[in-house]
């Protein structure tokens, strides 16, 4: 399975490190690209509501605990993939900080512009 992230995700990072969310979750992107390469989940994954029939089975969310910040997956950020066919896209990092995330309609949105967006990096890992 291809892993490719959307270019916003360097923003979203970038949001997270400047006002101190989730400090250690870009560590822990690459761990769990790698739970997506081979099982294509990860524990705790939910399907994001408010996406219509179009992707409403095909993204998921999940918690990411960092254990460096000694935050396990409640408190922790969260991550936004669709799974299609044969590839996986990584939409969202974040969490509930953010106002983006908390608002599911802003959430749905936001997704679904980025899927439509055709702008995604590869992970090689």
């Amino acid at each position: 399975m291809r892993i490719l992230i959307n270019r916003n995700i360097e923003s979203d990072l970038g949001l997270c490190q400047k006002k101190r969310w989730y400090n250690g979750i870009e560590d822990e992107l690459p761990r769990l690209y790698r739970l997506l390469k081979v099982d294509s989940r990860l524990p705790g994954q939910a399907p994001v509501k408010h996406l219509g029939q179009e992707w409403g089975n095909k993204i998921y969310h999940a918690r990411i605990a960092l254990p460096r910040e000694n935050c396990g997956g409640r408190n922790g950020g969260r991550i936004v993939y669709g799974i299609l066919e044969d590839r996986c896209l990584i939409l969202y990092v974040g969490g509930h900080k953010d106002k983006k995330y908390d608002n599911p309609h802003t959430l749905a949105g936001m997704i679904i512009d980025r899927v439509k967006d055709e702008t995604f990096l590869e992970w090689v890992g």
